[in-house]
């Protein structure tokens, strides 16, 4: 920390990948949901803006893993999905607890971030 100012804090790619999980688990309970709905709701959980580029990365590799499914440039969660949102969700009781619990399904999960 120089003058007071701390240096940003750079997410991890699980950590990155999960929030925006997160985001659209929360936001396609009843609908799928938009990029800019995604971004809107990540906001909400992380009070930060998720990048172009953070998002594309994570929706990639989240569709590629089955976890999410695109339809009309809208998202929801796919039933593999939604078993990691339940489970991750199970006894805990604040938003960033179950993010975590994400990160770290993610971080043992079978393909690469």
């Amino acid at each position: 920390m120089a003058n007071g100012i701390s240096a940003p804090y750079l997410m991890t790619v699980e950590e990155t990948t999960s929030w925006i999980f997160l985001a659209i688990a929360i936001g396609s309970q009843v609908d799928p949901i938009s990029f800019t709905d995604i971004s809107s709701i990540a906001d909400g959980i992380n009070h930060a803006i998720p990048t172009h580029k953070e998002l594309q990365i994570s929706i990639s590799w989240l569709t590629n893993n089955k976890l999410i499914a695109k339809s009309k440039n809208r998202y929801s969660l796919t039933s593999s999905g939604e078993l990691i949102y339940r489970n991750a969700s199970i006894d805990v009781n604040t938003i960033i607890n179950i993010w975590r619990n994400i990160e770290h399904s993610f971080v043992n999960y079978k393909a690469e971030l």
